[in-house]
């Protein structure tokens, strides 16, 4: 075992980062609160968690690998008010017992630095005192960019200043395994795994995207419920062979079929659950038969084949064209969200059918 590792095994710490897609940081906090017993304060994109009791490294390791909504992880070393470089370097300076811990002399380190709001000063500088203070351990620990053991995040969000052990430095944690099949629109994994908990897809529950793609949603909610039966959809070929891929990789009992969701009430006759679907959005593909026409499709087939207090989910940026359709039906959404997409602003819709709803 490396200095590095050893290090790790012996570091404690009580406050931890997870970021997400934001709009879903409720959920994420509800997640991180069934492996560490805490409390959680929401930021725009991310969950600063506290727990009840010190974490050690075997407690860090059980959470990463168990979070489906995270993206990235981060334990947090030291954190103070920071309005200049010098606070940055003392709050540094505050760590640096943790961090020798972390650091033998044969340990390569890099910091990664980012910064949110108005300051004299960059992300660059952020980075280069924290690895300043840190090379004043004897003997100095050496910086490697490309490979290092250790990589420390600094961030500054407004005068809030944290340093933090990156948990996952070399990887995304929406970067599932499984995707060997890539859909020209697929959607954020994380994403999808949010949906499906929002649908209520539990043990013994059947649910269906009528509008798969490369299956994202259906493998993500049987990986959330391995006993569910989940079904998934799709006008092309292309995508549900590439599904189908998917779900072998990832290792789920999955039924993808070729199908047009105009079909959807002739496809399925009752007995579903759920509808967890990202309609077509007319960016990266064109619907078949008109956006319009697929949404009132959709809306209208999910009415007629759900069973009663089924759940449909879908997300989609085009709020015009779902609340239409649903007026339509007299359907009034249980929720709305609003998701930030990378840039892309998109609205999760939560439809509970009701015996009160009508189709006329």
């Amino acid at each position: 075992m490396s200095s590095g590792e050893t290090g790790f095994c012996e570091l404690s710490v009580k406050k931890i980062v997870v970021t997400t897609v934001p709009g879903i940081e409720d959920l994420l906090e509800e997640e991180i609160s069934k492996f560490l017993p805490g409390v959680g304060v929401i930021g725009k994109g991310r969950v600063i968690y506290e727990s009840f009791s010190s974490l050690g490294a075997e407690d860090l390791f059980r959470l990463v690998a168990g979070l489906t909504l995270g993206e990235k992880v981060y334990a947090i070393l030291s954190e103070a008010p920071a309005r200049s470089l010098d606070d940055v370097r003392d709050a540094a300076l505050s760590a640096l017992g943790e961090i020798k811990l972390l650091l033998g002399p044969e340990t390569c380190f890099a910091v990664d630095a980012e910064r949110e709001g108005e300051h004299p000063f960059s992300s660059v500088d952020i980075a280069r005192v924290v690895g300043s203070v840190v090379q004043t351990i004897e003997p100095p620990p050496p910086v490697s960019l490309d490979d290092p053991d250790v990589v420390l995040h600094a961030e500054l969000v407004g005068d809030e200043f944290r340093l933090a052990i990156d948990l996952t430095p070399f990887l995304n944690l929406r970067d599932r395994g499984y995707r060997v099949y890539i859909h020209p629109s697929s959607l954020n994994p994380v994403v999808a795994r949010a949906l499906c908990k929002l649908a209520g897809v539990e043990e013994g529950c059947t649910f269906v995207d009528p509008m798969c793609g490369s299956g994202t949603i259906v493998i993500e909610g049987l990986l959330e419920a391995p006993g569910a039966q989940g079904f998934g959809f799709d006008v092309k070929l292309e995508h549900v062979v590439g599904a189908r891929a998917n779900a072998k990789a990832a290792g789920v009992d999955a039924s993808f079929g070729v199908a047009d969701v105009r079909t959807l009430p002739s496809m399925l006759r009752g007995g579903v659950d759920a509808i967890v679907t990202n309609p077509p959005y007319g960016i990266r593909e064109r619907a078949a038969g008109g956006l319009r026409k697929v949404y009132e499709s959709l809306l209208r087939g999910a009415h007629s084949v759900l069973e009663e207090g089924g759940r449909l989910v879908l997300i989609s940026p085009l709020k015009r064209f779902v609340e239409r359709a649903a007026s339509s039906l007299k359907w009034l959404p249980s929720s709305v969200r609003k998701l930030d997409m990378g840039g892309l602003t998109t609205f999760v819709y939560v439809f509970v059918k009701s015996g009160q709803h009508s189709e006329s």
